[in-house]
C-alpha cells in the first residue's frame, strides 16, 4: 500500500471534509468571526485531520505492505499469519481473525488427509510384505521343478517362462515399496559404512537368474577397497533397478554383459552395452512415468524405475547421473560423497 492507494481508497472520506470545511469557514465568514481567529481554526481542523490521516495510513501500511512481503518471500505463504503482529486498526483485526480461522480450518483439513494417507501407506506396505510371501513361495517351487529336471521339455519351458513372470511381479511389487517408502524414509532409514564389493554381491545373488537366463554377463571390477557411507538395502535396490533395466534394454544381436566398478573414491558406475539412450531423452530420463522411445517392442516400461532409483539417491544424499551413446552403450554413475551428518552420526 502506498500513500497514493491510501488517498484514492479515501477520496469520500476527504471529499466529505471538504465539505465539512467549507460549511465551517462559510459559518465562520456569515457570523463575522474574526479573520485570524478564522485562519487559526481552519488551520487547526486542517493539522488534525492531517495527522489523523498519516497516522491512519502508518497503521494500515504497515501491516499490509507486511502482509503482502512476507507472503512474497515464503515458500510457506500459508505460515505467513506467524510474521505478523496483530494490528491495532478495527479492519485489520477483522483479516487477521479470518486469516487465523482460514490457517486453522487448513490446517485441519491437512492434517485428515496426512493421516489418511498415512493409513493408505501403510495398507499398502502391508499388502505388498503379504503379496511378497506367496510370489516367494511360487518362485521357489518353480525353481526346484527347473532344477529336478523334467521328462517333458515343454514343462521346463513353461516353468522358466513361469519363473520370468514371478520374478517380473516381484520386481514390480518392490517398486511400489519403495515408492511409497521414499515420501516417509525415516521408517526405514539406516546410514552406515558399507563394502561395495558387499552390496554388489547382495544385488548380484538376487539378480543371479534373471542375468543367466538372458545370457548377459556380470562384469565386477575394482570395488573391493571402497567403502560407502549409505542405506544397504536401499543401494541394493538403486543397483538392482539399474540392472534390471540392462537387462530390460539389452541387445540381441550382441554378447551382452552389464558392468560394475569404482574408481576407488567416491564415484560407482554402471556400464551395460544395451540399446542405449537417444541424446534427446537423456535429460528426461529421471522424469516421473517417462518411458522414451528405444526399446519400443522389444520390453515393456512404467518408467517409474530411474524416477524412484533417483528419488532414493536425493534422500540418501548422493548423486547419480547417465550419458549414454544411442545403439551402443549406457553408462550410470553414482556419487556418493562424504557427508559430515552421517560421519557425526
Amino acid at each position: 500500500m502506498n500513500i497514493k492507494n491510501y488517498l484514492l481508497d479515501k477520496k469520500a472520506d476527504l471529499i466529505l471534509l471538504g465539505m465539512l470545511l467549507f460549511i465551517i469557514t462559510w459559518f465562520l465568514r456569515i457570523f463575522k468571526t474574526n479573520t485570524a481567529v478564522t485562519v487559526i481554526v481552519v488551520g487547526l481542523f486542517i493539522l488534525v485531520e492531517v495527522v489523523r490521516f498519516i497516522m491512519d495510513y502508518n497503521r494500515r501500511a504497515g501491516f499490509y505492505n507486511e502482509l503482502v512481503d512476507n507472503t512474497k518471500r515464503l515458500d510457506q505463504a500459508y505460515l505467513v499469519l506467524e510474521t505478523l503482529n496483530k494490528p491495532e486498526f478495527i479492519e485489520g483485526e477483522m483479516v487477521y481473525e479470518t486469516l487465523y480461522d482460514i490457517n486453522k480450518s487448513m490446517n485441519e483439513n491437512v492434517n485428515s488427509y496426512i493421516i489418511r494417507s498415512r493409513d493408505f501407506r501403510e495398507y499398502i506396505e502391508l499388502w505388498i510384505h503379504e503379496v511378497k510371501l506367496p510370489l516367494s513361495s511360487m518362485g521357489l517351487k518353480l525353481h526346484n521343478l527347473i532344477e529336478s529336471g523334467s521328462k517333458n521339455e515343454a514343462d521346463t519351458e513353461i516353468y522358466k517362462k513361469l519363473q520370468a513372470e514371478v520374478r517380473r511381479l516381484d520386481a514390480y511389487v518392490d517398486q511400489v515399496l519403495y515408492y511409497s517408502r521414499s515420501e516417509n524414509m525415516e521408517k526405514d532409514y539406516h546410514i552406515a559404512k558399507v563394502p561395495l564389493s558387499k552390496i554388489v554381491h547382495e544385488t548380484a545373488m538376487e539378480h543371479r537368474e534373471s542375468l543367466r537366463d538372458n545370457d548377459i554377463d556380470l562384469r565386477i571390477e575394482n570395488i573391493e577397497d571402497m567403502i560407502l557411507n549409505t542405506d544397504q538395502k536401499w543401494f541394493v535396490f538403486i543397483l538392482g533397478q539399474l540392472i534390471s533395466n540392462s537387462i530390460k534394454y539389452r541387445r540381441d544381436s550382441v554378447e551382452s554383459y552389464v558392468k560394475i566398478y569404482a574408481d576407488g573414491e567416491s564415484h560407482i558406475y554402471i556400464e551395460d552395452n544395451g540399446v542405449g539412450i537417444p541424446e534427446k531423452d537423456i535429460k528426461r530420463v529421471f522424469d516421473k512415468s517417462y518411458t522414451g522411445d528405444n526399446g519400443v517392442g522389444k520390453a515393456k516400461s512404467t518408467g517409474m524405475g530411474l524416477y524412484i532409483v533417483k528419488t532414493l539417491c536425493d534422500k540418501l544424499g548422493h548423486e547419480i547421473s547417465i550419458e549414454s551413446e544411442d545403439g551402443e552403450w549406457t553408462r550410470v554413475c553414482i556419487t556418493v560423497k562424504a557427508n559430515e551428518f552421517y560421519e557425526v552420526m
